[in-house]
């Protein structure tokens, strides 16, 4: 009994080990460059039809094995002069000005990073998925006080539920603007990660299958959050986060962050491997 036991033991490992290598592969497609997850941010109110603008970009880099996945965040107000005959010349504008396809050619012009998926992700579904994971313990290293995002926090630890989570996302009031709410984003996807990406999420797979489903656009398959999920589940949790290099400009008195394309992609090559 027990050397069947045993046995029965073994092949259970090693299909799990089989199933593992074929997740791996799924996530990666053999691509010795990894595979690029285009995350947008949208306040996608109820009533309103219309496209928004993206009040979040970020790129998730899955590195091929061996390697740091990355978090790239884009600012918000880079300079696309492409855009000018729309309108405000912003990278978070070409979202509202042409869809999916026009931000990934910005994207693509700027970076030189080909989105395999995208995910677009509005504000209520953001809030509702931290709240089924359980909340995030973040640490506020600075006062935030700003009436425009609902965020007011003196530094310290919370145990952040959903609209917390999101406030402090979305603050802007402080002296880097963007740029600091771009580092508290990635900070705030990376502790969510570490912290929630555990076997205790398996029991929340259908609560968020359901809440994706709802609240968010994307060209994924079954196979890719499953795939994704259980990288993330097994992996270090060790991630790059970095924003492309940008100076800040006052062009006909509108502020801008502007980027050199080939700086923005030289600076990226160290990290996508």
């Amino acid at each position: 009994m027990n050397k069947a036991k045993g046995c029965f033991i073994t092949i259970l490992i090693i299909f799990i080990l089989i199933v593992f290598g074929l997740l791996c592969v799924s996530v990666t497609d053999l691509n010795p460059i990894g595979k690029n997850i285009l995350i947008l941010g949208v306040d996608e109110r109820e009533g309103n039809s219309e496209l928004n603008n993206t009040d979040t970009i970020i790129i998730y880099h899955i590195s091929s094995l061996g390697e740091k996945d990355c978090l790239i965040s884009i600012p918000r107000d880079t300079r696309r002069a492409g855009l000018a005959e729309y309108g405000i010349p912003k990278i978070n504008a070409a979202y509202a000005y042409g869809g999916e396809d026009m931000i990934k050619k910005e994207i693509h012009e700027l970076t030189g990073i080909e989105a395999d998926r995208i995910a677009i992700i509005d504000f209520n579904g953001f809030k509702e998925m931290v709240d089924v994971l359980g909340g995030v313990r973040i640490t506020v290293e600075e006062p935030l006080d700003d009436e425009l995002s609902g965020a007011h926090f003196e530094p310290e630890t919370y145990d952040m539920n959903g609209e917390q989570a999101l406030s402090f996302a979305r603050c802007r009031a402080t002296e880097g603007g963007d740029i600091d709410r771009m580092a508290r984003q990635q900070y705030l996807i990376n502790e969510v990660i570490k912290q929630k990406f555990n076997l205790s999420i398996i029991s929340k797979t259908s609560r968020l299958i359901e809440i994706l489903n709802k609240r968010t656009q994307t060209d994924f398959t079954i196979w890719d959050f499953c795939s994704i999920g259980f990288m993330l589940l097994f992996s270090s949790k060790d991630i790059n986060c970095i924003t492309i290099p940008t100076v800040s400009a006052n062009i006909d008195n509108i502020s801008f962050q502007i980027a050199d394309e080939e700086e923005v992609k030289e600076f990226l090559s160290d990290y996508l491997k």
